[in-house]
């Protein structure tokens, strides 16, 4: 289907002129010759090889571990993206209706009034290493969407668009999409250094870990956004939306990157872990594959993009910095532990003969630019 002559087809196991049924001891599909066959094109070979159905269909009876998976991750998938959309919708009319009261004057500025009194101030939000390490999964992540639906569907418009520019584009898919499966990787084991073994990352990780008042907040959230309470939630460095975004993100690359590793190293992973196991990795892959890319597109997508408080788009992830009304909107449980400890720092500062005035905030903390 991808326009490769090199493919195995119908005679590479069952041969072109000596076709036999598999209970023929003289069948290239015999189950005892089956580990010679596959050898043909896959050296080491063993038993392990049969243990599996070639011609796999997804059907409770023929393959059930794989029916169950593909069914489980349809259910998540459409459950998790629903809710995901539900969630996003009621926050987006709200917002919507809240803009278009305070146009005709029937309700208080709110974020303007928080533009009006703006300082000027910057609050460092991502230092340039975060970003970087941003930027490496923002491009291996879109470059392992697009090299991977390609090889899933190779007859799609927008695939078909692409190969007519070059007739070898899937030789050229393959090794750009484990390129970026290596580039995501390595990111992930930087970002796991960064937590470890700097005092910011140590505070990163302490601050993105959910809680019981995250859940708080996301029922109150959506109690606001339905109306049911007068006023929103008030979150610091990092809101349930970030925290549960970020896990998630966690969790996925960890289930991407075991079963990437399964589908590229083929021969021994079969020969391991026999056709079957195989099969579910490549199952497993795809599946959460679609639940990440919906996720991303209806969930964080709508936070730095289409979100009506920071359309066109929230450029922390490009500047590292968000002013103080976006602050005060968006983080204002943070804003007011930063403003806190800058007094603190003051008074500690005129109390002390000599020291620095204006000293700089603990590392691991957002701080004001």
């Amino acid at each position: 289907r991808g326009g490769s002559v090199a493919a195995a087809n119908c005679a590479s196991c069952h041969g072109s002129h000596d076709i036999r049924p598999s209970s023929d001891p003289r069948s290239s599909v015999n189950p005892a010759r089956l580990a010679a066959t596959c050898g043909q094109c896959h050296p080491g070979a063993n038993v392990r090889f049969a243990r599996g159905k070639v011609h796999l269909e997804l059907t409770r009876a023929d393959d059930p571990a794989l029916y169950w998976i593909a069914t489980i991750y349809t259910v998540l998938i459409v459950l998790t993206v629903g809710g995901m959309f539900a969630h996003n919708l009621l926050d987006f009319v709200r917002k919507a209706r809240h803009r278009l009261r305070i146009r005709r004057g029937a309700e208080p500025a709110g974020l303007e009034e928080a533009e009006a009194r703006d300082s000027g101030a910057l609050y460092l939000r991502m230092t340039l290493g975060e970003r970087l390490q941003h930027a490496a999964l923002l491009i291996s992540f879109t470059v392992l969407v697009i090299t991977g639906f390609m090889l899933r569907y190779p007859e799609a418009w927008w695939v078909e668009s692409l190969r007519r520019f070059d007739e070898n584009l899937f030789d050229q898919r393959s090794w750009v999409h484990r390129v970026a499966g290596v580039v995501m990787v390595i990111a992930s084991v930087v970002h796991l250094w960064y937590l470890t073994l700097t005092a910011r990352g140590r505070q990163f990780m302490r601050d993105i870990l959910l809680g019981p008042g995250d859940l708080r907040d996301a029922v109150q959230s959506v109690g606001y956004n339905l109306g049911l309470r007068r006023t929103r939630p008030r979150f610091g460095r990092f809101s349930y939306i970030e925290k549960s975004e970020y896990w998630a993100l966690v969790w996925g690359t960890m289930v991407m990157a075991a079963t990437g590793v399964v589908l590229w190293f083929e021969d021994p992973a079969i020969a391991f872990l026999g056709k079957l196991g195989w099969d579910i990795s490549r199952t497993i892959h795809f599946y959460e594959a679609v639940l990440a890319t919906l996720a991303i597109i209806v969930w964080h997508l709508y936070f730095v993009i289409f979100n009506p408080d920071v359309y066109p788009l929230n450029p922390a992830f490009l500047t590292g910095t968000l002013s103080e009304s976006e602050m005060e909107e968006e983080h204002p449980l943070e804003l007011e532990t930063i403003r806190r400890r800058r007094l603190e720092e003051e008074a500690r500062a005129q109390q002390e003969p000599g020291a620095r005035e204006g000293a700089s905030a603990p590392e691991g903390h957002d701080e004001r630019t």
